[in-house]
């Protein structure tokens, strides 16, 4: 029988893989803003998002654990290996790898769509622009619901951060949509703090999820993106209806 494998393991993989990092963090601390761990689990549980078959951020039935002052739960399933915390401050932290990454086809399709590759290019891995803006929607939609259950004042910091990403290319890996052009990453991580009031993140989350995301795509090199073609595709996951 196969041995289950720790969260250490799980958190070890994922950090020695290109992975996306998120924090979020309340500006005020309070250190049992959340009183304790089975509280934890409720808002987890209640502020998970659901949009596409697979929750942001996942909540394994059996993959848990109980800190002295957090909770967490990790996987590594199908493509889908990430470990998250949350403590009682009401600070996140999630670390998951890039999906793109399981499928070595992935990357051969982008450059079969970036139609020109540079002359001495060496892409080190792919990401989705749609899979982006889904991760955003659905990081900001859950940032949003974190801070109405907790009630949360003053500003909430999200940080985002793609580490070990230095030549990996902007791609869109649906067959039916199209692309071209080559549209790497230049710096090996590419780190963003937003500070956002409590209330607007509240109201605006979708918004300033859009608005995320072209900052990243911008650091692509990719400097025109289409914010209603953007929001066009982020209705369509909002509502449900990805067919």
């Amino acid at each position: 029988m196969p041995s289950i494998p720790e969260p250490s393991d799980i958190l070890s993989l994922v950090k020695a893989s290109p992975h996306w990092r998120v924090r979020i963090v309340p500006s005020i601390f309070e250190p049992t803003r959340i009183p304790d761990p089975p509280a934890c689990w409720k808002i987890m549980e209640s502020c998970a998002v659901s949009l596409r078959g697979w929750d942001y951020p996942h909540v394994d039935r059996t993959d848990r654990q109980n800190g002295y002052e957090w909770v967490a739960s990790w996987c590594d399933f199908m493509g889908h290996r990430e470990y998250w915390r949350l403590f009682q401050s009401g600070q996140f932290v999630h670390l998951f790898s890039f999906w793109e990454d399981d499928d070595p086809n992935n990357l051969r399709r982008a450059l079969q769509k970036a139609l020109v590759v540079p002359t001495g290019a060496q892409p080190t891995g792919c990401v989705d622009v749609i899979g982006m803006l889904y991760r955003f929607t659905e990081i900001y939609e859950f940032a949003s619901r974190c801070a109405q259950k907790m009630a949360l004042a003053g500003t909430v910091s999200i940080s985002v951060e793609l580490v070990n990403v230095k030549s990996r290319i902007l791609t869109a890996l649906e067959f039916s949509r199209g692309w071209c052009g080559y549209y790497p990453a230049m710096e090996t991580n590419l780190l963003h703090v937003n500070d956002v009031p409590a209330e607007r993140l509240a109201g605006s989350a979708p918004e300033l999820a859009i608005d995320e995301t072209i900052w990243f795509f911008h650091r692509f090199q990719w400097n025109d993106p289409n914010p209603g073609v953007l929001q066009n595709d982020q209705s369509k996951l909002l509502s449900r209806n990805l067919r």
